[in-house]
């Protein structure tokens, strides 16, 4: 009989499949400086992103703040492959230490609950604040969930739209860590990713010419 898994085989899987969400009661780590602001990344509100419980990707419902991955699995930052060992272990974030991957109800329970956003982890400084706010203001996300629909409908307007998005939001990523060495190291948590990454799973192609960018519809 095959005995049944009751604790960690440090297989390093669950930190290979990305890395993970934070939650209120992590801000203790980032105020402490275990967590650096330049380790994470924002998956904004509305952004299309893959969840456990669905096992799908879908429009997310609130912004999702996340340690940073890389590769195509999106590993985790913190993972060390060749020790199969996490370098902030007893430091860890509480989705990760509630994590049982031969038990994922715990796990399960945790996603979407308590989330920690932007403004929670800068409220101390204002200047950020002030400029994540402008961000979002100059910047909103497309809806995706009426997306592909739409752009059936009017191909010509939403493009020519988009692209002005498109641009508004490189342009505004340019200026804003042109001044500061910090925002440059941190933007993908100050801003996410740029838009015009977001557009590319809908069929839309990206192409650039001098300093601006252009979309075309992939058929």
């Amino acid at each position: 009989m095959k005995k049944e898994q009751t604790t960690c085989k440090q297989c390093g899987i669950c930190c290979t499949k990305g890395g993970a969400a934070l939650h209120t009661s992590d801000i203790t780590l980032i105020d402490q400086g275990l967590i650096p602001r330049k380790n994470l990344f924002t998956i904004r509100k509305g952004e299309f992103a893959y969840t456990p419980v669905s096992e799908s990707a879908k429009a997310t419902e609130r912004e999702i703040v996340k340690l940073k991955g890389s590769g195509k699995e999106w590993t985790c930052c913190y993972y060390d492959p060749e020790s199969r060992s996490c370098a902030i272990y007893e430091n860890r974030p509480v989705a990760c230490a509630t994590l049982k991957c031969w038990d994922p109800e715990d796990s399960l329970a945790l996603v979407g609950k308590d989330l920690l956003g932007r403004l929670e982890i800068v409220r101390h400084d204002k200047s950020l604040i002030d400029l994540i706010t402008e961000y979002e203001h100059a910047c909103p996300l497309p809806d995706f969930k009426a997306f592909s629909e739409a752009i059936l409908k009017s191909q010509e307007e939403i493009i020519v739209n988009l692209e002005s998005l498109i641009n508004r939001d490189i342009q505004f990523r340019d200026k804003a860590v042109a001044k500061s060495a910090r925002i440059l190291e941190e933007e993908m948590f100050l801003f996410g990713r740029p838009i015009f990454q977001l557009l590319q799973p809908f069929g839309l192609a990206v192409m650039q010419s001098g300093n601006k960018l252009y979309l075309k519809v992939q058929k």
